[in-house]
């Protein structure tokens, strides 16, 4: 496993161990409920660029740590509904029980929303968990077919980078930074997103590092722009440069 090396790496501990506490029901574990195999980058991603983003804009708020683990159950509860199986030999209850389980997550999101008093998040969330769906019923229909780089980066920018940009922008306006300063951070947010999303796909390491170098250049430009600090989001940046820097494999991913 690389080591973590962020300088929010304490507020992301945080996160986790909040995680962890929440999706452990009684009177089972999460694992005994679902096998939703997730490496250390599906466990870091979405919650780092959160607080990365928080971090560099200079809040240092609790409503941050919050934000991030809303996504990541948003996240979560994505991944566990596509482990819902067609196969005409799973008995019914156990085909459904991957929806039930994603359906309570989502309802954990919707209740730190509340606890936190980050409903004006609601409808952008909403919109985004819609668009990840939008993005698995395209994958669905495509079983079979031999899809193209673009049709492929259609579909992972739906289902990885929409929730990535929403992550990055949502805690750039938790911040209070100027609007044109939060599309930006977003954009930075989406690339970021893409890049996972096209690894996991294995669409080459050109391409990789074509979207990070895509990042890259976002961050020079609010670096010239603005008085942010950029440190947390370049740690995010190195990250995943090197996370992606190999051929993925489901088995060794984040280690």
């Amino acid at each position: 496993m690389v080591p973590l090396e962020f300088s929010f790496l304490e507020k992301l501990n945080v996160v986790q161990t909040h995680l962890r506490q929440e999706i452990n029901f009684k009177p089972a574990g999460f694992e005994e409920l679902v096998q939703l195999d997730m490496d250390e980058l599906d466990r870091t991603v979405n919650p780092a660029i959160v607080l990365a983003v928080s971090r560099a804009c200079g809040d240092h708020g609790r409503k941050s740590e919050a934000l991030a683990g809303i996504i990541q159950f948003i996240f979560m509860a994505n991944q566990v509904h596509r482990l819902m199986k067609d196969d005409s030999d799973i008995a019914e209850e156990l085909r459904q029980f991957p929806v039930l389980v994603g359906d309570l997550l989502y309802g954990k999101f919707f209740l730190d929303l509340c606890r936190e008093k980050l409903l004006p998040f609601l409808d952008p969330l909403a919109q985004v968990m819609k668009t990840m769906s939008e993005g698995g019923i395209c994958r669905w229909l495509s079983r079979g077919k031999k899809l193209n780089r673009d049709e492929l980066l259609e579909i992972i920018e739906m289902e990885s980078a929409s929730l990535t940009e929403l992550a990055a922008r949502l805690s750039a306006e938790l911040a209070g930074v100027s609007l044109p300063l939060q599309r930006q951070i977003e954009a930075f947010g989406r690339e970021l997103g893409l890049a996972w999303g096209a690894w996991k796909e294995r669409l080459g390491n050109a391409e990789v590092q074509s979207i990070l170098q895509r990042a890259k250049e976002i961050l020079n430009e609010i670096s010239a722009g603005s008085q942010l600090q950029l440190q947390p989001l370049c740690e995010v940046h190195r990250y995943l440069e090197h996370q992606l820097s190999t051929d993925y494999n489901p088995l060794e991913a984040g280690s």
